[in-house]
């Protein structure tokens, strides 16, 4: 559930285009600057926002963590308590080597021909979850695909895969991420394409409502310009919970990345862990702070 914060935190910088400035507005971001921007950022969150829903869809079922036959194949899955799940269909299949040892099924997020989320986001046809060893055990997989899968009328295709590195489940769960051959297609039949591979580590506090993620890693693709891209995490980005809580802010609070694309390097600090939308952006040694405006 967690990976939520991320999710949302990439959703908010697609409202880069309606950025406004708190300091220095000499410096002017070109409007390819902020197609780059915008770009990397959608492609992001439609990808995180799918592996939101399938992580939720795993921990929501115990029998990915028993591997216990509990009732027929093809039986109706557990609904997480979720409001993007309000109208899906949840199905879930064992597989055939599937073991009280090592779980192994798949479970299928049906949202049919679309219905609407409380923030007015889209979604229509298939998020099938394949899920390999007990949840969050070390090694455990979650590999999600997908079938005429949209979100907002844009196509997501691809195959994202989330392993647990953790040496042992007392310690602070880390998470290998990576997407192959992600494809993100708008309605007008411009796409991106994007590569991840980063790791995500759970900081877990005796109060849940202090835990924390750190994110680290890079993604490459191209935009829907057909220009190439590389996102890198310069320094590792920080989503806290209780700042999502209490202030409702989803975005990270904490890091920088560096988005180069053919002719620039833009440069995006996230601050010190302070609780707001106040970002630091960097474009050929000039920078000004701007706001993340809006709640996706």
């Amino acid at each position: 559930m967690k990976t939520l914060f991320k999710s949302l935190t990439s959703i908010a910088l697609i409202s880069f285009l309606f950025l406004t400035s708190c300091s220095d507005d000499s410096v002017e971001f070109s409007a390819e600057d902020s197609q780059n921007v915008e770009n990397e950022a959608t492609t992001d969150s439609y990808f995180e926002d799918a592996d939101d829903i399938a992580t939720l869809a795993v921990a929501a079922d115990g029998s990915t963590a028993t591997g216990a036959r509990q009732a027929s194949n093809g039986r109706q899955g557990v609904k997480p308590v979720d409001l993007r799940f309000t109208c899906a269909t949840i199905t879930f299949l064992f597989a055939d080597d599937n073991s009280t040892t090592t779980p192994h099924g798949f479970i299928t997020i049906d949202f049919g021909d679309g219905c609407t989320d409380i923030k007015g986001n889209v979604r229509k046809g298939k998020i099938v979850v394949e899920f390999a060893g007990k949840r969050f055990f070390p090694n455990s997989r979650i590999i999600t695909t997908f079938q005429n899968y949209y979100i907002n009328g844009v196509k997501i295709e691809g195959v994202r895969t989330v392993t647990n590195l953790t040496g042992s489940v007392e310690n602070n769960p880390k998470f290998q991420i990576e997407v192959d051959n992600g494809k993100a297609t708008w309605e007008d039949g411009t796409f991106a394409t994007r590569e991840v591979n980063r790791t995500r580590e759970w900081v877990r506090a005796n109060n849940p409502l202090e835990d924390e993620w750190i994110v680290e890693g890079s993604a490459a693709g191209t935009n829907r310009n057909g220009k190439t891209y590389q996102m890198q995490i310069t320094k590792a980005m920080v989503y806290k919970r209780e700042c999502a809580i209490g202030a409702k802010v989803f975005m990270a609070v904490e890091g920088t990345k560096v988005l180069s694309t053919e002719n620039k390097v833009i440069t995006i600090d996230y601050g010190n862990g302070d609780c707001d939308r106040i970002v630091n952006i960097a474009i050929d040694g000039q920078s000004k702070d701007v706001v993340v405006k809006g709640d996706i």
